[in-house]
């Protein structure tokens, strides 16, 4: 399994979108405040393994997750997801499967909207739910407006798969980012882990338990795993590098 980047952090595309951020996107978006920062540039190199890892075929369907809450696999999934965007022709689709802990809002800065939980419940369509976001060709698929009382029983559900199916069939040129929760918090991720083409772990540097990353790792299908990103990681070993577009500060705030 290839160890994907080091990243440091201290802390129907074409239908109407149903509403879009209203506010300042969370500093943490380093792809979008700090594309010239060391960090953003350690997800560009996730974003290369991903598109040169086979010659026959790129992964499009992708699930970022974690062993345990805390571990920054949100920041990691909405920051790869934005890198992607800003590729020439990628399309992307971040889609937030965390039912009970939704926290793609506050990154984005978008009010809670209906989503994939009220898809699922069969009240919304995927084109009804999207979030329009000031990343040009990023889009956002919300939880739920409100957190629902079985999420693990929604996402058991075979319309799940159906869902994830259509749209990888309606965006075939789109990548689809998963942002899921925890591992040892739910079994949800393990769910969701069937209907992807790949898997990214993300583990905080001096947090994460190497048992707690190992029982993860034996709960998910391991040949859809394509790698591990180190969170957190307070040593730069390019600290000494000058950049002329931007200033390094080794503490983020």
């Amino acid at each position: 399994m290839a160890r994907l980047s080091k990243v440091f952090d201290k802390q129907e595309l074409n239908h109407r979108p149903q509403s879009g951020t209203m506010g300042k996107l969370d500093d943490h978006l380093y792809m979008y405040h700090m594309p010239y920062s060391y960090t953003a540039e350690q997800i560009r190199k996730i974003r290369t393994h991903i598109f040169h890892m086979s010659e026959e075929h790129v992964p499009h369907i992708i699930m970022v997750t974690s062993s345990l809450p805390g571990e920054g696999k949100s920041l990691i999934a909405s920051n790869l997801a934005i890198s992607i965007a800003k590729g020439e022709d990628q399309h992307v689709l971040l889609v937030e499967c965390d039912l009970r802990k939704p926290s793609l809002h506050k990154l984005f800065s978008y009010p809670p909207s209906q989503g994939l939980a009220e898809i699922l419940q069969g009240r919304a369509r995927i084109q009804d739910c999207l979030i329009k976001t000031p990343i040009e060709k990023l889009t956002i698929l919300p939880a739920a407006k409100d957190a629902p009382a079985n999420p693990s029983e929604l996402l058991e559900s075979k319309r799940t798969g159906m869902i994830l199916t259509e749209m990888g069939q309606r965006y075939p040129d789109r990548f689809i980012i998963i942002d899921t929760p925890p591992i040892q918090a739910t079994v949800d991720p393990k769910i969701i882990a069937d209907h992807v083409e790949a898997i990214i772990m993300v583990a905080r540097y001096r947090f994460t338990r190497e048992d707690d990353f190992k029982r993860a790792l034996e709960a998910l299908p391991k040949n859809k795993i394509i790698g591990t990103v180190l969170n957190a990681f307070d040593e730069l070993p390019a600290k000494k590098y000058k950049y002329r577009k931007y200033k390094y500060y080794k503490h983020y705030p």
